[in-house]
């Protein structure tokens, strides 16, 4: 576990460049653009909620704390 968390941190800054320079040269627009079919497609098959689905998880974790 320690031999994995030191290759983990050599790596990390190489990872960290690789990240930064992705994001400097990521075309915003190309990409909105290339996901607006699937957008269109999940509002037209998707109905809206009418909740966000929050207040059943925190009736869920309740229910979890109080079982162990």
């Amino acid at each position: 576990m320690a031999e994995y968390f030191r290759r983990w941190e050599r790596l990390r800054p190489i990872l960290e460049s690789i990240r930064d320079r992705e994001i400097r040269e990521a075309d915003t627009q190309a990409a909105i653009f290339s996901f607006r079919q699937a957008f269109q497609i999940a509002l037209r098959d998707l109905p809206p909620r009418e909740s966000s689905g929050l207040v059943e998880w925190q009736r869920s974790m309740k229910r979890w704390r109080e079982n162990g």
